[in-house]
């Protein structure tokens, strides 16, 4: 299995985290957004949208991060990471469904200001930054508050056993909580101590938290593919 994508990127870290948790290991294709890779002929003959990550089964195309979690999930042998109960599905599909409507649109924008923009090339408007600030704040107070709640009888989002639905949360959480903002995570105690959970398993330490990350001084993204030997040069990539 080949996935196209960037380790730094917060929808392909959920797949190799996913990969990661099932036992597995993936062939991963840098594409780097900067030069526009993602924008080529030959990725958008992948992903009509230009996006990451897509992954590629033997042929077998598909892309958006939920579609390839699940499918992965079925194909591969390992622990499943979606629950077994009508009910447990639910609450998983329910905190997927709060990420994907009230916290991702909200801080996933927010971290390409805060912390991408220098990978991308472009330094972030002091006002537009000071706007997205306070919509994070309500944001974060939004769905973390509800979060906290739930967590006090439970775990994880699904109930008693670590699923798809934690993994969607965890890159942008860590991210938050890297770059400064992981005060209202950490004020949470139910919150708090889930994120701790589920950072500190050996997929995450791993995919998440495993050589150059994109909040480091010294980082950059030409870089991080030859920290684990994956394929970044197009030479490369038409060699192998």
């Amino acid at each position: 299995m080949k996935l196209y994508g960037h380790p730094w990127s917060t929808n392909a870290r959920k797949v190799m985290v996913a990969v990661a948790e099932k036992g597995h290991r993936l062939d991963v294709e840098v594409l780097h957004i900067p030069r526009g890779e993602h924008k080529a002929p030959a990725h958008l003959a992948l992903h009509p949208f230009g996006k990451i990550p897509v992954l590629d089964d033997q042929g077998f195309v598909i892309y958006e991060a939920a579609a390839i979690l699940r499918y992965l999930d079925e194909v591969l042998d390992g622990p499943a990471l979606w629950p077994s109960t009508p009910r447990e599905r639910a609450r998983a599909l329910q905190w997927d469904r709060v990420h994907q409507s009230y916290f991702e649109p909200v801080v996933g924008p927010f971290l390409v200001q805060a912390m991408f923009s220098r990978h991308l090339g472009f330094t972030p408007d002091p006002e537009v930054l000071e706007r997205m600030r306070e919509a994070l704040a309500a944001a974060l107070t939004a769905t973390l508050d509800p979060l906290d709640r739930h967590l006090a009888g439970a775990p994880f989002l699904a109930g008693e056993s670590f699923s798809l639905a934690d993994i969607t949360w965890l890159p942008y959480l860590e991210y938050l909580d890297r770059i400064g903002h992981g005060g209202p995570i950490r004020e949470r105690p139910n919150v708090a101590a889930w994120f701790a959970r589920i950072a500190g398993r050996p997929s995450w330490q791993t995919v998440g938290r495993t050589g150059m990350q994109p909040y480091h001084e010294d980082a950059h993204p030409d870089v991080i593919a030859s920290q684990h030997g994956w394929r970044a040069d197009p030479a490369e990539r038409a060699a192998g």
